[in-house]
Order: C-alpha cells, then sequence, then structure tokens
C-alpha cells in the first residue's frame, strides 16, 4: 500500500508541474552524470544568469525534487506533517506562482534503473532540450547489481558503469531534432549517445577533437585558473580564492559549450563565469582552520574519481603537511571494495597523516593504507575524529574533508576545526533544522 500511495504522490505532483513548466514553455538545460552535477548546474547558471532570466533547481535533481522545485516549494524535513502540507500547497501554488523564467536549469540525478528513480521516469516530468552529459562511473551503482553477473571485480565495474551510462544516456537520446547533446569527449561511454541522437551534438574534454578542449589547470592555494580552446583560440578563466580540482575544468567547458548552443560568445560566457561562478557549499570550499592551517571542504558527497582528484588537489596546493578525513563512498555495491582500496592507495601516496570514518574506511582501505609508512587511524564518527585532527593541524597544513552524505555528516569535523566556526550556517552544507536534528542524532 505505502509504495502505491507514494507513486500516486509522485503522480500528481508530475501533474501539476507539467502545468506549471507550460506558463512559461521555458528552454530547459538538463545535466546529469555520475559526479559534479551541481558545480556543472551552478556554471550554467553563472552564464545564463547574464543573458536570460533564468530558474535553477537548487537541491531538486530526483522524481519528487524536480516537480516541487517547478512549482516553486521544497521539502525541508522529510516529514509526513510536511509531505501532507505540501500536497494541500501544491494546487494553491499552481495557481499563484507567477514566476517569470525563459532558461530552466535543472540536475536529473538517477538512483536506480526502475521507475521512479530512474532518467527514464525524469523525462515524463520535464523534457529538456538541452542535455548535458557529465560522465559515467560507479557511483549510486547498488541498484544496478543483480543486472551484472560477471564475478571478476574489474569487469563487474566496467559494466555496471556501462548500465548506469546507458540509464543515464537516455536524457541525450531524448532529446528532440532542435535540441543540443553536450558530451564528455573523453568518456566512451557517454560517447556512445553521440550516433543515438538526433540532437545537436557538442563535446568537451582533453581529446584534441573536442569542441571545447580542456588544455590545462594552473593549481594554486590562492587561486586557481584553466586552459580551454575553441576554434582554434585559447581562452584562460582564472577563479582567484578558489581551490579547484582539475575535474572543474571539464565543468567550465560543458557550461561554455551549453552557451555556444544558444548563441552566447565564449568571450561573454567566460566573463559572466568569471564575474558570478561559486560553489555549491561542500564542495572544494577553502576554510581557515585553527592553529593557521586549512580546509578543503568536499563534505558533501563522494564518488572514487573525485575523491581521486581532490586528493592530487591537496598533493598541488598545501603549503605544508597534508591531511585528510576520509569518510565511506556509499551505495557503490560490489564495486565497494575496489573503490575504497583505489581512493586508500592514493591517500597513502599523498597525505602524511589519514583520518578515517565509516564501516567501509575500516573495512577495505584502512588495511591497504596499513601497508604503507603513511600513519592513519579509524574512528566511529566526524566528531571523535576531529578531537585526533584538532592535534595535527598546524601552520600552513592543509586538511582534505571529503565522504558521501548519508549518515556520515562529515561537516561536524569541518565545525570544530574551522577558525571562525560562528560562520558554519554560511559556508558549511547540510544547514538548517532538520539537519540540524541529524547531526544532534549522530553525536548522542
Amino acid at each position: 500500500m505505502k509504495p502505491l500511495l507514494s507513486r500516486l504522490i509522485l503522480e500528481y505532483f508530475k501533474f501539476l508541474a507539467k502545468i506549471q513548466l507550460k506558463k512559461n514553455q521555458p528552454l530547459i538545460i538538463g545535466i546529469t552524470g555520475s559526479a559534479g552535477k551541481s558545480s556543472a548546474r551552478n556554471a550554467v547558471e553563472a552564464i545564463f544568469k547574464d543573458h536570460f532570466r533564468t530558474k535553477t533547481g537548487y537541491k531538486a535533481n530526483s522524481e519528487s525534487g524536480i516537480p516541487l522545485n517547478i512549482m516553486g516549494l521544497s521539502n525541508k524535513n522529510y516529514s509526513r506533517l510536511e509531505w501532507l502540507y505540501l500536497i494541500l500547497a501544491a494546487p494553491i501554488k499552481l495557481f499563484t506562482n507567477k514566476e517569470k523564467y525563459d532558461v530552466y536549469i535543472v540536475e536529473m540525478a538517477i538512483d536506480s534503473p526502475d521507475a521512479p528513480k530512474n532518467m527514464a521516469y525524469l523525462l515524463t516530468i520535464l523534457q529538456p532540450r538541452v542535455g548535458i552529459f557529465l560522465n559515467a562511473g560507479a557511483a549510486h551503482s547498488q541498484p544496478f547489481d543483480n543486472l551484472v553477473k560477471t564475478i571478476d571485480p574489474r569487469q563487474r565495474k566496467e559494466e555496471v558503469t556501462a548500465l548506469i551510462a546507458a540509464e543515464k544516456g537516455k536524457l541525450i537520446t531524448s532529446l528532440p531534432e532542435n535540441g543540443t547533446a553536450i558530451l564528455n569527449a573523453d568518456d566512451a561511454n557517454v560517447m556512445k549517445h553521440a550516433e543515438k541522437t538526433q540532437a545537436t551534438v557538442l563535446t568537451f574534454g582533453q581529446t584534441k577533437n573536442a569542441t571545447i578542449r580542456v588544455v590545462g589547470a594552473s593549481q594554486k592555494l590562492s587561486g586557481t585558473s584553466f586552459s580551454l580552446k575553441y576554434q582554434n583560440k585559447n581562452y584562460e578563466l582564472k577563479f582567484p580564492s578558489q581551490a579547484l580540482p582539475e575535474h572543474f575544468g571539464y565543468t567550465l567547458a560543458a557550461a561554455l559549450a551549453a552557451a555556444i548552443s544558444q548563441n552566447i560568445t565564449v568571450e561573454k560566457a567566460i566573463k559572466s563565469l568569471q564575474k558570478n561562478f561559486k560553489l555549491p557549499k561542500g564542495r572544494s570550499s577553502l576554510i581557515p582552520a585553527i592553529n593557521g592551517a586549512y580546509i578543503l571542504d568536499s563534505s558533501y558527497n563522494a564518488s572514487a574519481e573525485p575523491m581521486l582528484d581532490s586528493l592530487e588537489l591537496i598533493n598541488q596546493i598545501a603549503p605544508g603537511k597534508k591531511l585528510a578525513l576520509l569518510g565511506d563512498m556509499r551505495e557503490l555495491g560490489q564495486e565497494t571494495k575496489l573503490e575504497h582500496e583505489r581512493v586508500a592507495k592514493k591517500a597513502a601516496a599523498v597525505c602524511d597523516k589519514i583520518a578515517l570514518v565509516g564501516p567501509a574506511m575500516r573495512q577495505y582501505a584502512l588495511p591497504v593504507i596499513a601497508t604503507t609508512n603513511t600513519p592513519a587511524q579509524w574512528f566511529p564518527d566526524a566528531a571523535k575524529a576531529a578531537i585526533y585532527l584538532e592535534k595535527q593541524l598546524e601552520k600552513d597544513s592543509l586538511l582534505l574533508v571529503k565522504g558521501s552524505q548519508n549518515t556520515l555528516l562529515l561537516e561536524i569535523a569541518v565545525e570544530k576545526l574551522m577558525q571562525e566556526p560562528e560562520k558554519a550556517d554560511e559556508l558549511l552544507c547540510r544547514r538548517g533544522a532538520y539537519w540540524d536534528q541529524q547531526r544532534a542524532k549522530l553525536l548522542r
């Protein structure tokens, strides 16, 4: 009965959201991928807000979040009472919401091959005309496990990644003839969809034939710059005071491709990016820490490739000791062991000391690091890890904090170690009464 009721509620919100969309009939830019969707969303918004009336789907990438966002609603604490309120408020909002916009920028995340948590279902809510496919990886792979019978872990990962790419790729194959598909030229699973879409294809990546080529990056504690190339012309994007991993070059290139698709010049797009682009909280945010140290706060979420990129970033920019607080990467299914071991090897090669949180880090990462000369300790929660790290932080040391969001809440450690904890609500992720309650439960 409960699944049936949930599906009826989703259909109800979807019906009203589609009516709301018809009021504006906006250009819809859909963004999918296994990592980096929120940052790409912010980059696209940074450009388009200077040229169009835009609406952006913040904290709205799912079967419930997207329709609620379209109507101007959001679920703050996920309680039954709030769901009842949203059900009653939705039709009223439909008649009173007079928001005007020309472009709707939305993340489209999937957690399963099955409805309503798959791409096929999201495409019944809205139909993008521009689709950005950032990458395909093993994140959220657990629901796909039973579709793969292979035993070898590396081959399993390849097959699961291909299945995830195929589901995410439905965004690209659904694009209309007058649409634009923006694809990662360096990801074979993404590029398979270039021949399956009727839309115009633009690409980004390091490969020479990419529409927008990512040439390189210069990363320092004081800021990051990226070199890109378009139509045989070189461009440089500078972001003072932002320490960005190398993969952000792909994020920026994808956003520039979206701009090109709507006849915004690269020069204008870069100007808007450099003026407006800000990272979502908890994604590579550089925060002053106690004792003259720094925190690279990527506590919002984690999967293997961004984790590896972030470790390489602190390797490049840390002025002193390199420390890491690493939490589990969740929902990896059969790939959990392999992915945690990969990250553990990189962390041991980069860091001077490592703190770990979560059962998977204890089971899979700690034994790998123990075979090296890098000191590592496991802790049952972020607060206890912070007590240990407080003694390790010293002037010019850099602490990376990164892990999956479910139950770990590593921002607890960031708040305890940051130089100005009174700025936590301003700088850290997962703020508000609901998340305050979740952190309180974890710390009991």
